[in-house]
């Protein structure tokens, strides 16, 4: 059934140059085909059932994509001629459990086993000691309910192998070819850890004072150059990737954040001195971690000269923000000092400048006036209270201060609450279109990351409330990334399905293919979907060419 719904759907999807998902529906149900086949016809009626029921929130997304349309439509995508662009992936998070316990088995039988055990044991709790490539399986994916302070925990595991330069090259070489065989990938951007010196013991490595950032960054050209032998048309980009928590250098042999990235920064400036063979692959840097409550400026002045001094050596800068945040307006503000001070060329995640403030706030507050009539008083530390708390309540402190601890308030004083809101989310509204109108003035390119930005911040209600179509309606330069694809549990093939049930009315298939392969002309990609089509014809003759001949053998 997969194969034939592969077959019928290329036919359909070259005949009509890629529309909209819902448009493709439609016409399927009125072909002629389906009129032949009911088993077709049930398969694709189904389908589109449950995609209404998903945009109206009664199943999940994964109900859409067990299904056999969803197959079929990722077997399309999978032997699409031109390989996909996956414009933000990171290393520790994209190693499949079997590379990493073939390096990490010998290391836990090995002389310094007790040392292993207990920093396992420190991360990722007591009795959590792997035996096998199916304990580390679990180990190193985020279970349902985990949030970004769990996801960045739960990637030591692979860190722990990463401690070689051949670790390293073999690392990259896995990771393309699975990316490439499984999901069509055949160029990538990958974020990795360039210096790992941190004061955070959670986050110390063992062993890892013998490698060297020249050991890391050739390792990882030398793997990916291997691969690139084999598939010549594969590219990569290395992005190294700094932490910005202020707290994350070592305290003890520099005396500030400044001072350790500054070293850094002319580290890498020497290393493309000394190997010119990476100035094709190693032109753009990253900045990664947590960011809640970084979002002032101060928070961007110690890494700002070195930035400078980066992008003076022709490197580009590309920066995680806008994917956590305290309150809405900080994860704006976020993007907007990372463009005005490091000048970065792409934001990576960018959720903050996707999130509707009118419906962010007003949820909000129905949800603290419910809590409100029942006299409960808002957590500190929690959404409500910090949100609450950025407010301008001037002349209204009382109210809030009844909101706070739970003082039920008259008619009278929710809708002044109710004022004060709306006077806030259009402020904050104004300020993200601001940024967002500078963000498509510059060309600056924000890239997408649907199972990151849903699973690990909590601000999506469902898949369906992803911005990624709105963006591209408002005109920014956009990419797609897995971020984590094993840790998260997804494929770069997936990544784009679920990009495509977000929006089925407007969202073309061909406007999906532009953004994740970078082809812009649309009639070469018509051309490509005809001979896929063509490809697809041939292989049913040849079958029906096999099926008579057997049959014939059988009546002889």
């Amino acid at each position: 059934m997969i194969r034939r719904l592969t077959a019928f759907l290329t036919a359909l999807i070259s005949e009509t140059s890629g529309l909209s998902l819902e448009d493709t529906l439609g016409l399927a149900e009125g072909s002629l085909q389906l009129e032949e086949d009911p088993e077709l016809a049930r398969h694709v009626r189904d389908f589109h059932a449950l995609l209404g029921e998903f945009r109206l929130g009664r199943v999940s997304i994964e109900t859409l994509l067990a299904h056999p349309f969803s197959l079929a439509l990722e077997a399309i995508f999978r032997a699409f001629p031109i390989p996909f662009r996956d414009e933000h992936i990171h290393l520790t998070g994209s190693l499949d459990a079997e590379f990493v316990w073939s390096r990490l088995g010998p290391l836990l039988e090995g002389p310094d086993r007790a040392m292993y055990e207990a920093k396992i044991a420190q991360v990722y709790g007591p009795e959590s000691l792997p035996r096998n490539a199916g304990d580390v399986d679990r180990m190193i994916r985020l279970a349902d309910g985990d949030r970004f302070d769990r996801y960045l925990k739960i990637l030591y595991l692979p860190k722990l192998i990463l401690t070689s330069r051949d670790a390293h090259r073999d690392a990259a070489y896995s990771m393309a070819r699975r990316l490439y065989r499984t999901s069509n990938v055949g160029a990538l951007r990958l974020k990795f850890t360039l210096f790992r010196e941190t004061t955070d013991p959670t986050e110390q490595i063992p062993g890892i004072g013998k490698l060297t950032p020249e050991d890391t960054l050739l390792g990882l050209y030398e793997g990916f150059r291997t691969f690139q032998m084999e598939v010549p048309a594969f590219r990569f980009i290395l992005s190294p990737s700094f932490r910005k928590e202020p707290g994350f250098y070592d305290a003890t042999r520099y005396p500030s954040k400044r001072a350790s990235f500054d070293h850094q920064v002319q580290q890498i400036v020497d290393l493309l001195k000394g190997h010119p063979e990476l100035s094709d692959v190693v032109t753009e840097v990253d900045t990664v971690g947590n960011e809640r409550g970084f979002y002032r400026k101060v928070h961007f002045q110690e890494m700002r000269v070195g930035m400078r001094k980066l992008q003076a050596y022709g490197l580009r800068t590309r920066s995680h923000h806008g994917e956590t945040w305290d309150t809405l307006r900080h994860g704006i503000q976020a993007v907007d000092n990372a463009m005005n001070i490091w000048y970065v060329d792409a934001v990576e995640h960018g959720l903050s400048l996707g999130i509707n403030p009118n419906l962010y706030f007003h949820g909000m507050l129905q949800r603290i006036l419910r809590a409100n009539k029942r006299g409960e008083p808002l957590a500190p530390g929690s959404r409500e209270h910090a949100e609450l708390m950025d407010m301008d309540t001037s002349g209204r402190e009382s109210i809030r201060e009844k909101l706070l601890h739970g003082e039920p308030l008259s008619d009278a004083e929710a809708t002044l609450a109710t004022k004060t809101k709306f006077h806030h989310a259009r402020e904050v509204e104004h300020y993200q279109h601001d940024v967002l109108n500078r963000m498509i003035d510059k060309r600056l390119t924000l890239v997408s990351l649907p199972s990151s930005n849903k699973k690990l911040t909590g601000e999506l209600g469902d898949y369906s409330d992803h911005p990624f179509s709105w963006w591209e309606k408002k005109g920014l330069r956009l990419g797609v990334g897995t971020d984590n694809d094993i840790t998260l549990s997804t494929s770069f093939l997936r990544e784009m399905l679920i990009l495509l049930y977000t929006d089925p009315l407007e969202l073309k298939i061909t406007k999906l293919l532009i953004v994740t392969t970078g082809e812009s002309r649309r009639s070469y990609l018509s051309h490509l979907l005809w001979r896929m089509r063509k490809e697809i014809d041939s292989e049913r003759e040849l079958h029906e060419t096999r099926d008579l001949s057997s049959l014939d053998s059988r009546s002889g």
